[in-house]
């Protein structure tokens, strides 16, 4: 009886298993507020959109990127009149979303044991303006999926890629901050995808999100070392227009024939090349100092 009452003792002391926090979905609550207000006058419909949805995920329904209060409500008002086209897939995603996100937590924890993100998370109607990631709402970092984005990009074989993507990024937080300089964006988002590669052996590039808005490998594999050389230049850039080039879907005022979104395929294949001789944890937890210096000496070995 004491080794019973000992042992249950135990397992009651014992530390329980971190949970990630559970997804919050906003995803009805825009389905009946876009099917409900389609009589509603346009200005009035989408003050009381900010209104009701600034409630219910304090500080994503605001200008961003320096759009005006003006741009940003006529972003509302094309996504509520854009809605119905949309409507079946944008469910379909709400629907399934759920049971995908806790199958690639439970997942990803056999990689990382560890990963025990602390950030809320939500599934929302993103206004086109995401498919996942975190964003700094008033003073707070938050992880968000957008749904209508989400379904108009991925598909089975690509959104368990992605989600390992993006909750490396969350897990990758705790070890690497971010800095404004491009070569911390290189890091985190070239290891994102390097991670998601590792864990899905045999992912092509369009799981890897790697084609998006167009397919990368083809035009920078064949000029790889002239567009690392470009990169070694800006490395230490913290311009918009630069972060824009190498990052931005819609690419930069410079983008001199790269695709968009090309440092992600570079930050990859540099990410690739450290990690050779380094596991997965071990690249997730190497400081900036030294990510720096290796990054830097990395680039060093291509030919300008």
């Amino acid at each position: 009886m004491r080794s019973i009452l000992l042992a249950a003792a135990l397992l009651m002391a014992a530390p329980a298993a971190a949970q990630a926090p559970a997804l919050q979905s906003t995803t009805d609550a825009f389905d009946t507020f876009a099917t409900s207000t389609t009589t509603m006058p346009p200005a009035e419909r989408v003050r009381a959109f900010r209104d009701r949805f600034d409630a219910l995920v304090p500080g994503f329904y605001e200008p961003r990127f320096g759009a005006t209060e003006a741009q940003y409500d006529a972003r509302v008002q094309k996504a509520l009149e854009d809605y119905p086209a949309a409507r079946d897939k944008f469910l379909a995603v709400a629907k399934s979303f759920s049971a995908a996100y806790a199958t690639a937590t439970t997942r990803f924890r056999t990689f990382f044991p560890d990963y025990a993100p602390d950030m809320p998370v939500y599934l929302v109607h993103s206004l086109n303006e995401m498919d996942g990631g975190t964003r700094e709402l008033r003073g707070k970092t938050v992880a968000i999926f957008g749904a209508d984005v989400i379904a108009k990009i991925h598909d089975p074989a690509s959104i368990g890629p992605f989600l390992d993507h993006e909750m490396f990024h969350f897990h990758h937080a705790k070890y690497f901050p971010d800095c404004p300089a491009l070569w911390c964006s290189l890091w985190q988002e070239g290891l994102a995808v390097y991670v998601a590669s590792r864990m899905n052996p045999g992912a092509d590039d369009r799981a890897l999100l790697l084609t998006v808005p167009r397919p990368i490998r083809p035009e920078v594999e064949p000029r790889l070392a002239a567009a690392m050389c470009l990169l070694r230049g800006r490395l230490a850039s913290t311009d918009q227009d630069d972060y824009a080039m190498f990052f931005f879907g819609k690419g930069g005022k410079a983008q001199a024939g790269w695709p968009p979104r090309f440092g992600y395929y570079l930050g990859y294949v540099l990410a690739k090349q450290l990690g050779e001789c380094m596991s997965l944890d071990a690249l997730a937890r190497l400081p900036p100092e030294q990510v720096k210096a290796k990054l830097e000496a990395a680039l060093a070995s291509y030919r300008c």
